[in-house]
């Protein structure tokens, strides 16, 4: 997470924020028609999530942005907001939130061969629907990419850098170390 600085404009902070964003992503091989193995493989790229931000932590950063609300203001509106939703959704209507899309109830049910032999225990699940706004639909305009690996890899190189580091530890004094160990200058540490 990118710190917010207290001085300079919104504008410039804004424009700062923007240098570091990047959606991570991973390549994947798949088929060209879903289902069919025998249709040729193309490679897609495919979004890694870099951070989970539950609601405690998006109402923290959100109080972070020079705004006069604090945490627990920001969590109790939230809170607040996805009740009277539910509520609204529950009553059939949609709920446009402007920048932040709408949502909307649809129904998923089995085929009755009229109307006259259709009965709502037919209806067998309510989705919530969320349709972004034109400001969020349009990510791709502002969005700038940065190839990670897919989470297989990551977990490898993981394992490898602490087997590494294990390796490392049981190196006594008067031992030579491995090949790719850093120099004794080069390791991280307190200063003199």
């Amino acid at each position: 997470m990118v710190p917010l600085s207290t001085s300079g404009s919104r504008t410039q902070q804004g424009e700062r924020d923007k240098a570091f964003m990047a959606i991570s992503y991973s390549l994947a091989l798949r088929y060209t028609v879903p289902g069919e193995p025998k249709s040729d493989n193309k490679t897609y790229a495919v979004a890694q999530v870099s951070e989970k931000l539950d609601l405690p932590a998006i109402a923290k950063h959100m109080a972070g942005h020079d705004n006069k609300y604090n945490k627990g203001d920001i969590m109790a509106v939230v809170t607040q907001l996805s009740s009277c939703i539910k509520e609204q959704l529950l009553l059939g209507n949609k709920v446009d939130l402007g920048d932040l899309g709408s949502f909307a109830v649809t129904l998923a049910s089995d085929g009755a061969d009229n109307a006259e032999a259709f009965s709502t225990s037919m209806i067998k699940r309510v989705r919530v629907r969320w349709y972004p706004s034109k400001a969020l639909n349009s990510l791709i305009n502002e969005a700038s990419f940065q190839f990670v690996g897919t989470r297989e890899s990551q977990q490898e190189a993981r394992k490898q850098d602490r087997e590494r580091l294990n390796s490392l530890a049981t190196i006594k004094p008067g031992m030579e170390a491995p090949d790719d160990a850093p120099e004794n200058d080069e390791q991280g540490g307190l200063g003199d």
